[in-house]
């Protein structure tokens, strides 16, 4: 019997608009001197009428646009996405993961305000607490475990025109090249 290797996928809010943006630099070069493994992320803030803006920082290279924004924004747009989308993306993150899932756009209400930023990237083989003391940041974290199994499924849900269209209505996405 095989194990499913678990990815990791952090939400992490920070005070100051552009403290997300620095924290990703930083990562990058952490990554750079193989500290990380970053698969995929975003930063985001907050619209002036409220609703998220995120930034995608980058593309999976391994599984190109399989777990790309609309993902990430399918994670975000909690409940909002539909009820379906919504059950199944819960029942996707496994037990322990569930839970919090249904918390995410929540603690993004919560902790997230006009002046704050906030990250969300997916991590495979990373020792988060090392990293941790190397970026020099401290944020609120809210972390969610993935199999590669439930990134295509999220990936596929995100594709869907409905669901797509309803997770607009809460989360913008913008693409950045690197």
């Amino acid at each position: 019997m095989s194990v499913e290797r678990k990815q990791s996928l952090f939400i992490i809010t920070y005070a100051g608009k552009e403290t997300a943006d620095n924290v990703y630099s930083t990562l990058r070069g952490l990554e750079k001197q193989d500290k990380i493994d970053i698969k995929t992320a975003a930063t985001i803030n907050r619209a002036e009428d409220g609703k998220l803006r995120l930034k995608h920082r980058r593309r999976l290279t391994l599984w190109k646009d399989e777990f790309d924004a609309g993902s990430i924004g399918l994670i975000l747009a909690g409940t909002g996405a539909g009820n379906m989308a919504s059950a199944i993306v819960g029942a996707l993150m496994g037990s322990q993961g569930s839970k919090h899932r249904c918390e995410a756009k929540a603690f993004l209400d919560d902790k997230l305000g006009p002046d704050d930023s906030a990250l969300v990237i997916l991590v495979t083989n990373t020792d988060w607490e090392a990293i941790q003391n190397d970026v020099g940041y401290t944020g609120e974290e809210l972390a969610l475990e993935l199999s590669a199994k439930a990134e295509k499924q999220l990936a596929e849900i995100a594709a869907d025109e409905g669901v797509a269209a309803a997770v607009q209505e809460f989360v913008e996405t913008e693409e950045v090249d690197l």
